[in-house]
């Protein structure tokens, strides 16, 4: 759990598969070692909403890399890690649309969210939000919804919910949290789950 890549990304439009700007914080051993920051052309149109919620207009990005080359310069880098997002529903679901639009064979690699995380662990918090959970455990996010800023912060969660909580590993995971973590690898996904039948047993 010391070791994974936090991972953002920010879409042009509601699809999933519009990603226009990806962040990746790489994390060995409990700290940051590395970070990946790029613009993308979704070639796709802009929505209003979107480009009001990250400020990113269809020029910004009209020389920047498609999807399918910007994958291309880190799947090395990603191959065997565990990959991390706030709110795995969206950036998961993200990378896979993105991947099965263009026909990507992807590296295989691990899945958890800091958001499924936090609500197992903080379980009466009035807000699950990044920048609310960031603010509360005085973790720096001066920029929320650029994709780099908001990697970082959820790289820097992750750390202090693991840390504080004594997970060390998957099964100290599942143990603690009944979260199993996701999967992706060139024939499946598997976003990370809860066990509920684990939870009601635990319960009783």
């Amino acid at each position: 759990m010391k070791s994974f890549v936090a991972f953002d990304f920010e879409t042009a439009n509601y699809n999933r598969q519009s990603i226009c700007a990806a962040g990746f914080v790489f994390v060995e051993q409990g700290e940051i070692v590395d970070q990946i920051y790029s613009l993308i052309n979704p070639e796709e149109y802009f929505n209003s909403m979107n480009i009001s919620v990250h400020g990113i207009n269809p020029d910004d990005v009209k020389d920047a890399p498609t999807f399918p080359e910007f994958y291309d310069s880190i799947k090395d880098q990603l191959m065997g890690k565990t990959l991390v997002a706030h709110n795995l529903p969206f950036d998961g679901y993200a990378l896979r649309d993105s991947i099965a639009r263009y026909s990507i064979r992807p590296v295989e690699k691990y899945l958890l969210c800091s958001l499924q995380l936090a609500k197992r662990v903080l379980p009466k918090q009035p807000r699950y939000s990044l920048d609310f959970l960031s603010n509360q455990f005085g973790i720096k996010l001066e920029n929320h919804h650029h994709a780099l800023a908001d990697a970082e912060a959820c790289a820097k969660l992750f750390l202090y919910l693991t840390k504080v909580n004594e997970i060390q590993s998957f099964d100290d995971l599942y143990d603690r949290t009944s979260i199993h973590f996701g999967y992706m690898d060139e024939i499946s996904y598997r976003s990370s789950l809860v066990n509920r039948k684990l939870k009601t047993e635990k319960s009783k």
